[in-house]
């Protein structure tokens, strides 16, 4: 490979330079000049690199109230105590951070929005001076622009303290609420706390598959027209403490393959899809979070260890249907399967259960086993009413000892036939 090097000036040390000297060097320089010129166009024409090609710095940072016209090629600070307006959609990509400091207004035109890929997004509100996310319009509404997005490749780091996020929840592309995260190949990249989401049009938070968080504590969820978050189960285990919620926490179709705990929610939990919890490495535990209602979609199950082996911990859960009108067969229940695991389930309202989908025979299910054989699998204290079919369904039609201690109302404990 051949290089050439650009001379950037001539350094006299105290000699005495005449202006034949300076000619000279000119020329010299000049002729340098020419032969790197050359250099670099042969090198283009073979495709071989020349040092100049190498020594082309990436841009520096800016600092400053501008917002980006377009997607920022360097790092971004928007500085203390800035109000910005943003007309035009922007990306974080390729390893570049972007930085918003206490205080700081960004106001979103209609329909636009902020991604982050490949990149960093750090907001550093305070309780004093938090950083606003909020419409442009004069009078400002819920939809008005799309919101913030993270996608699979987000760098670790990326932390958002003390920020109220407002009027967001547009559908203009694909949006489905304020913040959405999607599927991520490695959870735990991205912090949230001590922020406010409201007046979405759609949900609050939309976190997909992996999008575990690093921490996720003393946030506010209020004024969300669809709820306050949709996210796969394994996400809600990565919710902390000092959450707030005024909708409820929708959850979609899942497959937990790691152990996962639900915190207490002071709202219901809607259970969108089916659950299943099982692993061939290991043996899972889903914790469903004390005093936890779940409410299930029309036909829904638990599905206990279908895929490997996993486990179930449910006290005093009330499970329900989600339907506005609720009747008896909304649901399908929880099925246990031969490698369920250390699963407990003590104190629960089991009712409107009893939908046939997936194979289902009662609030509970044992599949491909005895009831007498799930040696790991404690089910007493739990009431049973409004219910279809029975109880509990096993294919020996041998419910013992479950049948002691729980209570039953308007359908047998065990199936008979």
């Amino acid at each position: 490979m051949r290089l050439s090097i650009l001379l950037s000036g001539v350094f006299v040390f105290g000699v005495a330079t005449t202006g034949c000297d300076l000619l000279k060097r000119g020329q010299d320089k000049k002729d340098e000049t020419q032969a790197a010129a050359s250099a670099s166009a042969s090198a283009a024409s073979t495709g071989e690199t020349t040092a100049t090609d190498t020594t082309a710095a990436a841009k520096p940072p800016s600092a400053g109230c501008t917002w980006p016209e377009s997607d920022p090629d360097h790092d971004v600070t928007i500085t203390k105590g800035c109000a910005v307006t943003v007309k035009n959609n922007i990306t974080v990509r390729e390893g570049h951070s972007f930085t918003i400091e206490e205080g700081v207004k960004v106001s979103f035109d209609t329909d636009t929005y902020f991604w982050i890929e490949y990149g960093k997004l750090i907001i550093k509100g305070t309780d004093a001076q938090p950083v606003t996310f909020t419409s442009a319009n004069k009078s400002p509404a819920a939809g008005d622009w799309v919101g913030i997005g993270f996608r699979e490749k987000t760098m670790s780091g990326t932390s958002i303290d003390h920020l109220i996020m407002e009027y967001a929840g547009s559908k203009s592309a694909n949006g489905e609420g304020s913040l959405h995260v999607e599927n991520l190949r490695q959870g735990g990249r991205i912090s949230i706390a001590n922020s406010t989401f409201r007046s979405s049009a759609q949900f609050g938070l939309v976190a997909g598959e992996n999008a575990t968080f690093a921490k996720f504590e003393n946030n506010t969820f209020k004024d969300n027209k669809s709820g306050s978050v949709k996210a796969h189960a394994e996400v809600l285990g990565s919710f902390g403490r000092g959450n707030t919620f005024s909708q409820p926490i929708h959850v979609e179709a899942s497959e937990v393959a790691q152990t996962t705990t639900w915190p207490p929610f002071d709202v219901p939990v809607i259970v969108d899809g089916n659950i299943s919890v099982g692993s061939d490495s290991s043996t899972p535990a889903l914790t469903l979070g004390e005093k936890n209602t779940i409410k299930m979609g029309q036909d829904l199950y638990f599905n206990i260890a279908h895929n490997g082996a996993g486990a179930l911990i449910a006290k005093n859960i009330t499970f329900t249907s989600a339907s506005p009108a609720p009747a008896a067969g909304d649901w399908a229940g929880v099925f246990l399967n031969p490698k369920s695991g250390t699963s407990d389930i003590e104190g629960c309202t089991f009712e409107y259960f009893g939908s046939t989908a997936g194979n289902g025979g009662g609030a509970i299910t044992v599949y491909n086993t005895s009831a007498k054989d799930l040696h790991n699998v404690t089910i007493q204290n739990n009431t049973f009413r409004k219910g279809k079919l029975q109880a509990m369904h096993s294919d020996d039609h041998a419910c013992a000892p479950y049948d002691k201690s729980n209570k039953v109302e308007g359908v047998p404990f065990c199936n008979k036939e």
